[in-house]
């Protein structure tokens, strides 16, 4: 059973379950195929193939620390909040009810729109904010907490 299936309220349902984009393993993949190349092109300079060696380290240890962090993080919407935990080990967590909400803001570059990902800034009343990295859908998420905050902002007490 996941973090939020056991932290939900008595009334409160999932409505929405993010997740982060694959795009998180893209630094790994990159000197994976840096360290192939080398080594690729290494029968005449020898010294290329250590050098590959430790850049296949590099990008084995980059990509295990992505998959931790890919099957460490749950992202939700209910119907009454927000909630977003990430780590293993350790535990770093983010639940914020629809009504404390004052607004959620995408960020996304040139790369992260050709493969809808991005980072949502979720700014709470009370001055915090918080980032999420590299969502898979950042929009899709932002108009699901939205449409959950409506009923939410509807039965708030003026």
């Amino acid at each position: 059973m996941s973090y939020i299936q056991k932290d939900l309220l008595p009334g409160e349902r999932i409505v929405y379950t993010g997740k982060l984009h694959w795009f998180l393993f893209a630094p790994g993949l990159s000197f994976l195929i840096l360290s192939g190349l080398l080594f690729f092109f290494s029968e005449d300079q020898p010294l290329l193939r250590p050098v590959s060696s430790i850049i296949v380290l590099w990008a084995l240890y980059l990509l295990i620390k992505a998959f931790i962090i890919k099957i460490s993080t749950e992202l939700a919407v209910t119907n009454k909040r927000i909630i977003f935990k990430r780590g293993l080990i350790s535990r770093d967590t983010m639940e914020l009810n629809h009504a404390k909400i004052e607004s959620i803001r995408e960020e996304q570059g040139v790369l992260d729109r050709m493969f809808d990902c991005g980072t949502l800034v979720i700014e709470g009343t009370g001055g915090g904010q918080e980032v999420l990295r590299n969502i898979d859908a950042p929009l899709t998420f932002k108009k699901q907490a939205q449409a959950a905050a409506d009923p939410a902002a509807a039965n708030a007490k003026p």
